[in-house]
């Protein structure tokens, strides 16, 4: 009997125990993305816990438990368990069975559905799932760090026999943290390029950051499924010769550096607004601490993935220089514990040159960008800027998912309203923003009406929001509202009697459809041919036979190379060192030339032209891709991307998105002209004046060395006329002999 009596107490002990002891089972698919330099490398669930996470355990496979803080090995691939903060846990998956080498080899990869089981102490309340794939997979294959939406990893609810299936809320992907890097040297005061009055380039960038943070709120609004971002955060850093992390009102302590977006609008987000209308002109160009800066700061606090937006007018004049390592990348001198190469940071750099492209370096930009997997633009005024801020928006949140439906630019005159446009909203898209933007110093100018398909009368808004030079209205999508939308300009609470211009933005959240378009390479010379790729996916999976011509791009170039012009034109300059402008920035020769060139409308010659219109061929398993083979022009390509299509799967769909590549001219030694002149005894005096295969000069700022394999002395090289010829001196040259230089051209050897 006793031995009965105590039997019948363990197992009631056992069963007290199994009923407080919380277990629920999930599987986590990772799907194949038919990429190889781009599969799945990385998984992040977040699980958040009713309770301390205390005595929490993981199950994977059925057989292998972690405890929290562990990692362990499971079929060849990495799982790791740990607390977070509060009562999260942090499940990372890395499927390292599928690659090689590095994260760039995944031509072996298999699709993975992982049992895993949570036990605990606790009830899993909600949880999120984020995919990282390679950022630049012709930069850096190390390490993935790329958060995508396009064939994500997915949670799946099931019974596996042993516990039930997780009940929980998904709160959709984790939050980012974007620093907004703004240039506020002397030259931000002027005018863009072609304006002699108006706003300047620091009120229109205002107006364009103020509109991007509005746009972000409105896009990005949780859509009512029990996703939320409310800890998405901001911070603003203000760089001229010296940098100036900003301190915001509402933001997370110590540093009071970021601000979480909060719930509502406009939310806390209000004092970023309010913040960057403070930024104020003068200094110099310090584009590297800018980028520093911005890092440190969140280094400090690294709470979720980082972005950095950089925007300038200009070239960098203020160390720390971004400038290449001995590996050809881009270095920055190193910053709390990151590394020098920007690749090596894992931090996407999104950059912006405002202003006259010849006067903004935009190969570094470009490169810094390409490099970190950012996206890089050239805006030339407010119009283009705003339009850039929506492509820059939509960059941040495509795994979200975001996308541009179309856009329009045109000029309300007159009482109005303006012309009505249409838009097709289709049904992927679960929610439409409509944005119109104009330029400062006009506030409240502008208004938007919406209708609806068959609707004679504008429709209300879900929500709506207005800074000073934009108003945005967002409708949340049902399954009767697919159809052709109409949406006018009208005249705001201002009214004002003179033409307004404007750019009016159609923005999606998607519910089916992603898709990222990029280049297959990020260095680009002319004579290479440029691959652009679209990854297109459909509720998480490839979408593959999309019929011809869907997606096709449309490109443009300078009509001629900015080294030909500045070689063919020599402009008065007594000057031979930087100068301080009026305003406090630096101004180089180099500068003081483009400026000149720009007050003589010289310029207009490297205004772009289209060049060709190319059509995407599925190359694999929704995978399109397609090639420019004429790049013998350098510069800006822009391939302005158009997807529209009519598939049964899918509907009509039309999206608009826009990618530039900078090819850079690179010399070529048949073409390359070199001459020897002896201005007096004993010294010999070589020119070098670098030109590529098609004849287009270098000009001027391209790194020109000399090495003497004979006797004398080697000095320069000197370029005073800034034309891109290269001159080299070489005294003590001994009677009747000829110098043995040997010459590189931005590495490339001349062989003279």
């Amino acid at each position: 009997m006793n031995r009965t009596m105590a039997l019948l107490r363990i197992l009631v002990l056992l069963a007290l125990a199994t009923a407080a002891f919380g277990s629920e089972s999930f599987t986590l698919n990772i799907p194949l993305r038919f990429n190889a330099q781009q599969e799945t490398g990385e998984v992040r669930i977040t699980l958040t816990l009713s309770a301390p996470p205390a005595g929490a355990q993981l199950v994977v496979g059925g057989s292998t438990t972690l405890n929290l803080g562990a990692t362990q090995s499971v079929g060849g691939d990495s799982v790791t368990f740990a607390t977070v903060s509060g009562n999260d846990v942090r499940i990372t998956y890395r499927p390292l069975s599928n690659f090689g080498a590095d994260f760039c080899a995944g031509a072996g990869a298999t699709e993975k559905n992982v049992a895993m089981r949570f036990s605990g102490a606790q009830d899993v309340t909600d949880y999120r799932v984020s995919t990282y794939i390679v950022a630049a997979p012709m930069a850096e294959c190390s390490a993935v760090s790329k958060h995508t939406g396009d064939s994500p990893a997915t949670l799946v609810p099931v019974d596996d026999g042993v516990a039930p299936a997780l009940i929980a809320t998904d709160r959709g992907r984790h939050p980012f943290d974007v620093v907004l890097v703004l240039d506020k040297s002397g030259s931000m005061s002027g005018f863009p390029p072609g304006a002699i009055s108006g706003a300047s380039k620091a009120d229109i960038l205002k107006s364009a950051v103020q509109a991007f943070v509005a746009g972000w709120r409105e896009i990005d609004q949780p859509p009512g499924t029990g996703q939320e971002w409310s800890h998405d955060r901001i911070g603003t850093v203000f760089f001229d010769h010296a940098v100036a992390p900003q301190v915001l009102a509402g933001a997370d302590p110590p540093a009071n550096f970021f601000v979480q977006r909060g719930s509502g609008i406009p939310g806390p987000w209000q004092s970023v607004i309010n913040n960057v209308s403070t930024l104020t002109p003068g200094g110099a160009t310090s584009i590297g601490g800018g980028i520093n800066e911005g890092m440190k700061q969140w280094k400090d606090d690294p709470a979720h993935d980082l972005n950095l937006i950089v925007v300038t007018d200009g070239m960098q004049n203020t160390a720390p220089l971004v400038q290449p390592t001995g590996t050809g990348f881009l270095g920055l001198l190193p910053v709390s514990g990151l590394p020098q190469e920007l690749r090596q940071r894992f931090i996407p750099i999104q950059t912006i040159g405002f202003g006259e492209p010849a006067a903004v370096d935009e190969e570094l930009l470009r490169n810094i960008s390409f490099e970190t997997s950012g996206m890089s633009y050239i805006a030339i005024n407010a119009t283009t800027m705003y339009d850039i801020f929506a492509n820059t928006l939509v960059a941040i949140l495509k795994g979200n998912t975001a996308s541009l439906a179309t856009r329009f630019h045109g000029s309300l005159s007159g009482k109005g309203p303006g012309a009505l446009e249409s838009v097709l909203v289709d049904r992927s898209a679960q929610r439409v923003v409509f944005s119109v933007q104009w330029a400062p110093p006009l506030r409240n100018a502008l208004d938007l009406e919406v209708f609806p398909p068959g609707a004679a009368t504008p429709a209300a808004p879900s929500s709506a929001e207005k800074t000073a030079q934009a108003a945005f209205q967002t409708f949340n999508l049902r399954d009767g509202d697919v159809g052709t939308w109409r949406v006018r300009v009208k005249r705001g609470s201002n009214a004002t009697a003179e033409a307004v211009p404007y750019t009016l933005n159609i923005l999606f959240r998607e519910r089916h459809l992603d898709y990222r378009l990029s280049f297959d390479q990020i260095h680009a010379a002319t004579g290479d041919r440029l691959g652009i790729r679209a990854v297109v996916a459909w509720d998480g999976k490839p979408l593959a036979g999309l019929p011809d011509g869907a997606i096709r791009a449309r490109i443009t170039r300078p009509s001629n190379a900015l080294g030909t012009l500045l070689h063919d034109t020599r402009v008065a300059d007594k000057v031979t060192g930087p100068t301080k402008t009026p305003s406090g920035d630096v101004q180089t020769p180099y500068g003081r030339k483009i400026a000149a060139l720009a007050r003589s409308g010289a310029l207009k010659r490297l205004a772009p032209k289209e060049v060709a219109t190319i059509t995407l061929k599925e190359e694999t398993k929704g995978v399109y891709s397609g090639t420019l083979d004429d790049t013998s022009i350098p510069g800006s390509y822009t391939f302005d991307t158009l997807l529209d299509w009519d598939d049964t799967r899918t509907g009509h769909l039309h999206r608009e998105e826009q990618l530039d590549q900078y090819v850079k001219v690179k010399a070529d030694a048949s073409k390359t002209e070199i001459k020897t002149t002896r201005p007096a005894p004993r010294t010999v005096s070589i020119s070098v004046t670098p030109r590529d295969r098609y004849g287009n000069y270098l000009g001027p700022g391209h790194v020109v060395t000399a090495t003497l394999g004979s006797p004398g002395k080697l000095t320069g090289p000197t370029d005073r006329p800034l034309t891109g010829t290269y001159v080299f001196t070489v005294t003590g040259v001994p009677a009747g002999e000829t110098p043995k230089l040997t010459i590189k051209v931005d590495g490339v050897d001349m062989s003279f």
